[in-house]
């Protein structure tokens, strides 16, 4: 499956999200991750996507670990929204829901 992870308005809470995933063995070892970034003056190399190729479920669920580890080491919740870029399986979509990632509106059916 392929996701792309955006916080509109907060690409700095991104990049630290982009960081945390990089640090975590588990997510790194299973989902392919990488960014686009913007080029404008004044924010040369701010991070505006991560993108994700994930391949299982195990993926899939490293990826919910990580996010829940990186929720409980912030004060509040981040803008970050989860976009997934093709329809999903039952499986993958039932795991989802179970991780309770923050699907972008329209994107969790």
């Amino acid at each position: 499956m392929e996701l792309t992870i955006s916080a509109e308005g907060d690409e700095q809470v991104l990049e630290q999200f982009y960081h945390w995933l990089r640090q975590d063995v588990d997510v790194v070892r299973t989902v392919k991750i990488s960014t686009t970034a913007t080029s404008d003056t004044g924010h040369m190399g701010a991070v505006e996507v991560v993108c994700m190729s994930i391949g299982t479920l195990t993926g899939l669920a490293n990826l919910g670990v990580a996010w829940a580890s990186f929720l409980r080491s912030r004060k509040a919740a981040p803008p970050i929204q989860f976009i997934f870029n093709m329809p999903l399986t039952e499986d993958e979509n039932a795991m989802v829901k179970c991780l309770n990632l923050p699907v972008a509106p329209g994107d969790d059916d």
